[in-house]
């Protein structure tokens, strides 16, 4: 051995002379203190009084007894110290009685409670220290009587009557009562309290013992029955407020601190140790009680299945017949638990949380395995191999299915790995097979132990199997390593101390100590013991860190060992219970100090008493226990001088590292001085076990932290350590120790090493100090020298040399101390903003995290410190890789990384990602109930990570790979991989990651982030190939679906990201490649619709608050608001047409480019424009698509396709306003105008632009064939009724001009309007140019002919044969359909031919050679005269006609009715003809809009329709039909175009028809009444409206048409103002008048000569009957109306006027119509067309062909004259109007 300085040299003490005059002088100062509390409590100064107790309690005096107590030694301290602690405790109770005294009435019951006591436990202390003080005992049961507890008072007052006890007491203290003589008063009055309490609590027996008994007939003076209560003042609460004796039982053992633990660990015991044990700011109240009420009672929680026991619930028994034992109760009570490995410590909690009734001894017959049958079986050979054939048939019939299913999902699983394989293999990396990464069962997968030899082949995945073990063995302390880095140090931290700290890699061989080991015993034995806190911390040290003896053994003298070990050499501590253990050591070194100091004094009493082998197996353990607790506190040291590395500590600081320094040297003399009385040989020398070893270890660690001792004497030392454990195997390991962690030859080689290099490694740790702010520049030339010295060339030899043994050093140093050198690198990157050598730090930091899960160091080591350095690596990857995420986006900074590293980082990643998956197919095995995961908290909480984490890892090796395939690495060719190439293996990598991570619901974990690069990376890719994939990410990132009929999207489980602006940018030409797949009217109903409103919504619209968008829109609007001039219609032709708009910039104009509005449009158009529509458009439809075309031309104004489409949008608004209703071109006329005038523009700036800015491909050229093709529709339909040019007229648009010379301003007509003739001429024009490209256009050659044949009217520029010919062309190209023909052509050809053969302007013969084009004149002989002709065209129509199935086209009837009637002269055919298109008897047009016809034209050809049909009503003289037409004509102003004309003509008819088929001459009426005076004429008009009131059989027909032309009248309501009617009426009355008023004279005058005639009698034709027909006349009607027959005042007349007809005609009417609907049903004859004729419906409909039905009550009650009446006549009931009263006047 060496030879070195002595350390256990131990100074002088002081003498006991100093120590005597030092405690006089603290007593001197205590009786000072209290002294001045007692004066403050006399003059009632509560505050300053307390905080004068407390100081006084803080004095030495106090602490050092306290301390005497708990150690159970005596004091030798003057005698005055009992008595001023006696005085203190006893005056400070009374404080607290006289305070509250003070405030009694200002306190609740519980405070007085509180009060009171406290106060008693003071007096309880102070009686502790004298117990003589009678007066006190009686005032302290006074006390317990207020807190109701009769017992505690019962004691008071017997201690002061047992003067035995007192007096033996009391004989040492003056202050004791005199034993002896009569009963002093005193005992008086406590005998008779005592005896009101006995006789309270029903103690009969104790009431007559003894002096009590003598009490019973005696009273107490009245002067001294006050005195009975030493403390009057303070209530005794009546006896039903009193509580039982098992509360205050209860109450009192509250002093005993019962410990309820959550966790059952010895970190979580030791914490909860530390908890109670006293601070050193504590209240010294509670100190000084404490010794009193301080013993803990702990309570271990009871996992899942166990029973309560004595080992987990102290003061509580088991049932005696209990059927179950606790896991420590089966134990013998003499022996603890041994701390078993970790390996069977961490097997499942299923196994290991079980009741006691499951580690039973089971019977004999259940001690074989299970299902096995180890005896020889009764049955023959045959039958059990029968058995066992029909047992594994059975048993592979019901696998069969499962096994299918697992073969399917292990390929599945396979495909990300054998993607990866092929993407990676060209770089020599490998995620291995999905097979090796899952669990296949429990115990082959914890079958990780530390006999690595036995699977060599597994070394390199160790830490895979690891990762299994750790994830079916889950509990708290796992997931706080990962959670909250419970017992990682970060890089800074493990680095620091290089002087005392050695870098290399510790390495902990030992197994994780677990939780409870021995945990439950130990806990038992401390209740038993009913230990105080600090008694209970030393019992707790004790057990952690001496070793175990055996019993028998125990006072052994034998020198050797027992193979005993503490769990601080055997087991490896979790960090929470280093810290605990230290804390505690901390708090109870005294106490520790102490013990061991009794050792030493025990061993010197033996070495005294010279003594042979005294040294026993105990004391061996004792100083091995004492050595632990050096270790302990040189690690504490050592902390301590990391944490001060290089920072100037405060005073405090400074004085606290002197404090644990002389510790530390205190620690190592007492160590040594136990070491002197070890055995030694005969040399005399110590043995060198492992002991010996440790000390001397120890002494050399502690040598440096003297600072007294050189680098030279250290070195020494170390040198001769090496020599010492040269051959010495295995190494000694302390895997708990920070400073020592491993004593051998190694080791001491690299402390020796390390001290060489300590200059250098001085001015490494001087640049990494966290304190200490250096140049980053200085920093990187450090560590860029230390970390890559091959990038650094050194400055001559000897730094070579340093470099050199940094470099051997390095390789062998400690992961983390390497990992602190690259973040201190990598920090000094960041400040010098160099991102790209950030990011290579970054990665190379992960690179050496994940190496050491490969290390022999980690492959050696224990299991449990592998689970820790693995959960400790995924830790800190996921802090780094997080940062590398961020850096690897720019790809500038990942571009300048070497080859190699991209490599070894990419390896490196996938090695954490095989630890991942297995986690992945972990979770696979648990959903499938093949494996059960952890409940726990943690467990939830760390999956999550490990999910993020999966999901990050493969993120960061794509942008490696990508990176690697853009250099060309790993291709075979020079030029490296082609663009295709690499985009495919890109694309299929992310695809089947995609796939792996989204079916496990992965993919949207760390925001998003693996469907971010997925997005970016499709996108840029380019390639329609992989827009299924793309989809998919859409569908997952923001729950948009597109393109659902093409592809199956899953559900990943994802929450929707929120689509921001620039992503929808980038998005827009994705999903408009889409939409443009598709026909523009599939959009509306596709989901790529939804993706499309989706996006504007995100982009917004152009806004106004944009000067430039305001300024387009403007000029737009303005645009759309002008008139049309005839020279720019012409000028667009050339291009000349613009309006004044500017460029927008920015992103409206990014937006607009893509074309999303104006697809917008489109599809909101294309359903409106190219869709037969069967009802009424919404506003809000076309409003639309005009708005997203505005959008679009405000971005892009010269969008001349854009034109055109809202040009299309705005005809579709004028055509939905001609369609279904003539309201517009009736009373609606300016708005069609301005509808048409905005489209016309639109056409205008549409061909204006395409001139300037079309391409020239063929689907342009289509388009613009088709813009030609509208817009000469529109120029034609703008000429052509019913709008007649209306949209080019300049009413109310007028201009100021300058005038010539002095004429000035004025104004005019801003420019020419267009003449009809212009009109076909342009339309003739923009036809002819739609023809270039759209010759297959029927429309093209059938308009261009009806121009032509519409300009010769104008011209004769147009032969015949030319026009027929463009009909005969688009019969051609006409497409022809089975279902349905397209008539137009054929019509216009027959019906033009027969126009020009009938004006002789093409022969007949002609005629029929080109009607030969058409199909319907096939069969039909030609003919070569005019008369012929007319024939044979009647044939090719009826033929048409025929052929028109559906009968929507009515051209043709017209055609043949017009020429049997112009040409023929065939009324009757005519009319028959005709009237095949009126329904319900011929008075409903029937008539539909065929598919190609002009909006408009339909009511116009009903206008023309039914003025013919009139015509040929008249002509025939169909009086019925004319008449059911002409009442549902009136009904239906809207159902036809120009109704007051069409009705007018109707009327007029209607009105010749009745004077011709009722035979009433002209002027009849002067004719009959030219002779008859005014007086006959009012009396035979009395009479004739009588004779046409009474019932008669066969009523006059003049009658009936009399009343008919009164309902016309009505009718017509003033809308025709024509006077034929009245003329009529007055005609038809004279008439009436002419034939009846003679009859009625002539039966008159018969009367007068004859009245008793049998005729007379029979008929009651009484003159009175004549006479009573005024009355009757001049009586109101019941139905309501009055009827006003008082003919205007005027002066005499003899002569009767056509007004008197007329009033007389209409009076005489109204009586019939009253009198009809009055009668019963069949009494007279009515003349409504409704009852003459039955089958006319009154419901009947009006116009077919789109005409809305009208309500009859409400168009007859429309009109002058036509509002009321006669229901029978107009239709209309008037009794359910009775409020309605018609007077005519």
């Amino acid at each position: 051995m060496t030879t070195f300085t002595p350390l256990n040299i131990i100074p002088d003490s002081d003498s006991e002379g100093e120590v005597d005059n030092t405690e006089e002088i603290q007593i001197e100062e205590a009786l000072k203190l209290y002294q001045q509390a007692l004066r403050l409590h006399t003059d009632g100064a509560w505050d300053e009084a307390h905080k004068a107790y407390e100081e006084l309690f803080r004095s030495e005096i106090f602490r050092l007894d306290v301390e005497e107590q708990v150690h159970g030694r005596n004091s030798n301290v003057a005698s005055s110290l009992p008595l001023v602690h006696y005085l203190s405790f006893k005056n400070h109770g009374s404080f607290k009685l006289d305070r509250l005294k003070a405030s009694l009435s200002t306190q609740n019951e519980q405070d007085v409670q509180s009060a009171v006591a406290q106060a008693l436990e003071w007096f309880a202390t102070a009686l502790d220290r004298d117990a003589g003080d009678s007066a006190l005992w009686r005032q302290s049961a006074q006390l317990a009587l207020v807190l109701s507890s009769a017992r505690l008072a019962r004691f008071a007052l017997e201690s002061v009557l047992d003067h035995e006890t007192v007096g033996a007491d009391a004989s040492k203290d003056a202050l004791s009562l005199i034993v002896g003589g009569n009963q002093n008063p005193e005992d008086h009055l406590a005998s008779r309290q005592l005896r009101k309490i006995l006789e309270k609590i029903g103690d009969s027996a104790g009431m007559y013992n003894g002096r009590l008994g003598g009490l019973s007939g005696t009273k107490l003076n009245k002067k001294f029955t006050r005195l009975l209560n030493p403390v009057p003042w303070l209530p005794v609460p009546s006896p039903d407020n009193s509580k039982p004796l098992s509360a205050m039982i209860e109450q009192f053992s509250e002093r005993q601190k019962v410990v309820n633990l959550t966790s059952r660990t010895w970190a979580a015991v030791g914490r909860a140790i530390l908890g109670e044990l006293p601070d050193d700011n504590q209240d010294m109240e509670e100190v000084v009680l404490q010794p009193h009420f301080n013993t803990l009672q702990l309570v271990l929680p009871l996992y899942e299945g166990e029973e309560e026991s004595r080992d987990t619930t102290p003061d509580q028994s088991s049932p005696p017949e209990s059927g179950t034992k606790s896991e420590t109760a089966i134990a013998d009570d003499n022996e603890d638990i041994a701390m078993t490995d970790a390996s069977n410590a961490l097997a499942p909690s299923g196994d290991r949380r079980r009741s006691g009734s499951a580690n039973r001894k089971r019977k004999s017959t259940s001690m074989s395995l299970d299902g096995v049958d180890l005896g020889r079986s009764r049955l023959s050979k045959r039958q059990r191999d029968k058995k066992a054939a029909d047992v594994a048939a059975a048993e592979a019939a019901a696998l069969t299915p499962e096994s299918r299913a697992k073969v399917r999902q292990d390929t599945q699983d396979e495909k990300l790995f054998n993607t990866a394989d092929e993407c990676f293999s060209p770089f020599g990396l490998s995620l291995g097979n999905a097979s090796t990464l899952k669990i296949s069962s429990s115990n082959d997968a914890m079958d990780t132990s530390d006999d690595i030899e036995s699977k060599p082949e597994e070394k390199c995945d160790l830490f895979v199997e690891d990762f299994k073990a750790i994830l079916q063995t889950w509990d708290d302390d796992k997931g706080n390593v990962i959670l909250y880095g419970d017992g990682i140090q970060s890089p800074a931290e493990a680095a620091q101390g290089m002087s005392f700290l050695d870098l290399e890699a510790n390495i902990p061989s030992r197994p994780l100590l677990a939780g409870d080991e021995g945990l439950r015993k130990w806990a038992r034995n401390v209740n038993g013991r009913k230990l105080c806190a600090n008694q209970a911390a030393f019992e707790w040290l004790k057990a952690l860190c001496k070793k175990d003896i055996d019993p028998r053994h125990k006072k052994s003298k034998n020198p050797v060992v027992s193979s005993g070990q503490s769990s601080w050499v055997k087991h490896n501590w979790p960090e929470s219970l280093k810290s605990t253990a230290l804390n505690i050591a901390n708090k109870c070194e005294e106490i520790c100090f102490r013990f061991f100091k009794d050792v030493e004094d025990d061993l010197n009493i033996h070495l005294t008493e010279r003594k042979t082998n005294y040294f026993t197996q105990d004391d061996y353990a004792n100083v091995e226990f004492a050595e632990t607790m050096l270790e302990l506190y040189l690690d504490d040291l050592a902390a301590t001088e990391r944490d001060r590395s290089g920072v100037d500590l405060s005073n405090d600081s400074e004085g606290g590292l002197m404090v644990k320094r002389e510790r530390v040297l205190r620690w190592t003399y007492l160590v040594g001085d136990l070491m002197h009385h070890r055995p030694r040989d005969e040399e005399g020398q110590l043995e060198q076990d492992q002991l010996t070893l440790r000390y001397l270890w120890a002494t050399t660690v502690i040598a440096g932290f003297t600072g007294n001792c050189s680098r030279e004497f250290r070195l020494a030392c170390f040198e001769d350590l090496k020599n010492l454990l040269a051959e010495r195997e295995p190494p000694i390991d302390l895997p708990n120790s920070g400073v020592m962690p491993e004593i051998s030859a190694s080791r001491a080689e690299r402390e020796i090493s390390k001290l060489k290099t300590v200059d250098f490694f001085s001015t490494i740790f001087a640049a990494t100090s966290e304190t200490n702010e250096k140049d980053p520049e200085e920093v990187i030339e450090i560590l860029e020298a230390v970390l890559e010295p091959g990038a650094v060339l050194p400055y001559d030899e000897e730094e070579e040399r340093i470099l050199h043994e940094i470099g051997r050093f390095l390789e062998g140093s400690s992961a983390m101390f390497k990992l602190h050198l690259w973040e201190k690198l990598r920090v000094a990157y960041e400040k010098v903003n160099d991102p790209p050598k950030v990011l290579a730090c970054t990665l190379k930091c992960m690179q050496i995290v994940m190496s050491e899960l490969k290390s022999r160091s980690y492959v050696e080591s224990s299991q449990d410190h592998r689970q820790f350095v693995l959960l400790r690596s995924l830790r800190l990857i996921q802090g780094m890789i997080n940062s590398a995420l961020i850096l690897s986006k720019i790809e500038r900074n990942i571009n300048v990384l070497p080859e190699q590293e991209l490599i070894d980082s990419l390896g490196s990643i996938l090695a954490m990602l095989r630890i991942l998956h297995c986690y992945a197919f972990w979770e696979s095995a648990v959903v499938k109930s093949e494996a059960k995961a952890s409940d726990l908290h943690s467990y939830r909480l760390v999956v999550m990570k490990f999910k993020e984490l999966l999901v990050q890892g493969w993120i960061m090796a794509y942008h490696l790979y990508a990176v690697m395939l853009k250099r060309g690495m790993g291709s075979e060719k020079e030029s490296g991989w082609a663009d295709d190439e690499r985009d495919e293996k890109l694309a299929g990598l992310l695809r089947d990651l995609h796939q792996e991570l989204g079916d496990r619901h992965y993919c949207k974990l760390s925001g998003h982030l693996f469907l971010k690069l997925m997005f970016n990376e499709l996108l840029s890719f380019n390639n329609r190939d992989y827009d299924g994939d793309l989809l998919q990410v859409i569908h997952c990132r923001f729950h948009l679906t597109l393109c659902q009929d093409q592809w199956y999207f899953f559900d990943h489980k994802t929450v929707p990201d929120p689509l921001d602006k620039s992503t929808a940018l980038r998005l827009i030409d994705f999903i408009m490649y889409q939409a443009s797949k598709k026909k523009i009217l599939q959009l509306p109903k596709s989901d790529l619709k939804t993706g499309l409103d989706k996006l504007v919504e995100v982009l917004g619209v152009p806004r106004q608050d944009n000067v430039r968008v305001a300024h387009n829109k403007a000029q737009i609007d303005g645009y759309l608001k002008s008139t049309l001039d005839p020279l720019k219609l012409y000028g667009c032709l050339k291009g000349k047409v613009d309006i004044s708009t500017v460029e927008i910039f920015g992103e409206w104009n990014e937006i607009s480019s893509k074309g999303i509005y104006f697809l917008l449009g489109k599809v909101a158009l294309y359903p409106l424009r190219y869709t037969k529509r069967v009802g009424i458009l919404r506003g809000d439809e076309l409003e639309t698509a005009i708005q997203f075309f505005r959008r679009d031309l405000i971005c892009n104004p010269n969008g001349w396709e854009t034109w055109y489409r809202v040009a299309q949008t705005f005809e579709i608004q004028m055509d939905e306003a001609q369609t279904w209703s003539a309201e517009y071109m009736n009373t609606k006329k300016d708005e069609l105008t301005l509808l048409e005038r905005r489209t016309i523009l639109c056409y205008m700036m549409a061909v204006s632009l395409a001139v300037r800015y079309a391409n020239n491909d063929v689907e342009t050229r289509k388009t613009l064939s088709e813009l030609f093709t509208d817009f000469g529709y529109r120029i034609y339909s703008a000429s052509r009724p019913p709008m007649n040019l209306q949209s080019f007229w300049l009413d109310g648009c007028v201009r100021y001009f300058s005038g010539r010379q002095l004429q000035g301003l004025y104004t005019n007509r801003p420019h020419a309007e267009l003449n009809p003739e212009a009109a076909l001429r342009y339309a003739l024009l923009l036809f002819q140019r739609a023809l270039k490209d759209g010759e297959d256009n029927w429309k093209n050659h059938y308009m261009i002919g009806k121009c032509m044949g519409k300009l010769q009217a104008y011209i004769e520029a147009y032969p015949a044969e030319d026009v027929l010919q463009n009909y005969v062309e688009s019969i051609k190209v006409c497409p022809e359909k089975s279902s349905e023909t397209i008539f137009e052509p054929h019509h216009k050809l027959i019906s033009s031919a027969t126009k020009y053969v009938l004006a002789n302007k093409l022969d007949p013969k002609r005629a029929c050679e080109i009607l030969e084009a058409s199909r319907f004149s096939k069969g039909i002989d030609h003919v070569e005269s005019r008369e012929s002709f007319v024939m044979y065209a009647l044939e090719v129509l009826k033929k048409m006609k025929s052929a028109d199935k559906p009968k929507w086209h009515h051209r043709m009837t017209n055609r043949i009715a017009r020429l049997k009637y112009d040409k023929l002269n065939d009324l009757a055919g005519a009319r028959a003809e005709f009237g095949a298109l009126w329904s319900h008897r011929g008075v409903q047009l029937s008539i539909w809009k065929p598919e190609f016809e002009r909006p408009g034209r339909h009511f116009i050809y009903a206008s023309q329709y039914t003025m013919f049909y009139a015509e040929l009503l008249e002509q025939v003289g169909d009086r019925t039909t004319i008449e059911a037409l002409s009442k549902r004509l009136r009904r239906v102003p809207h159902g036809m175009y120009k109704h007051t004309e069409v009705w007018s003509l109707v009327f007029e008819k209607y009105i010749e028809c009745l004077r011709r088929t009722g035979e009433v001459p002209n002027f009849f009426e002067d004719e009959v009444f030219k002779n008859v005076l005014w007086d006959e004429f009012t009396t035979q008009s009395q009479k004739l409206d009588a004779y046409c009131n009474s019932p008669k059989d066969s009523p006059s027909p003049t009658i009936g048409l009399l009343r008919e032309v009164f309902e016309l009248r009505r009718l017509n309501g003033g809308l025709a103002k024509n006077p034929a009617i009245d003329d009529l009426l007055a005609d038809t009355y004279a008439k009436l008048y002419q034939e009846l008023v003679p009859g009625i004279l002539e039966q008159e005058k018969e009367q007068q000569l004859n009245p008793m005639s049998l005729k007379n009698m029979m008929f009651d034709a009484s003159p009175a009957n004549t006479t009573s027909a005024p009355v009757v006349a001049s009586a109101p009607p019941t139905g309501g109306v009055k009827i006003d027959l008082d003919l205007p005042l005027r002066a005499k007349s003899t002569k009767v006027y056509r007004r008197d007809l007329i009033s007389k005609a209409t009076n005489l009417c109204k009586e019939m119509n009253q009198a009809a609907s009055s009668a019963k049903p069949g009494s007279t004859a009515p003349s409504s067309p409704r009852l003459r004729y039955p089958d006319l419906s009154a419901s009947d409909d009006g116009m077919a062909g789109g005409i809305s039905r009208g309500d009859d009550s409400a168009v007859m009650m429309s009109g002058d004259e036509g509002a009321g009446g006669d229901g029978s006549t107009t239709g209309m009931d008037f009794s359910a109007l009775p409020n309605i009263t018609v007077v005519e006047e």
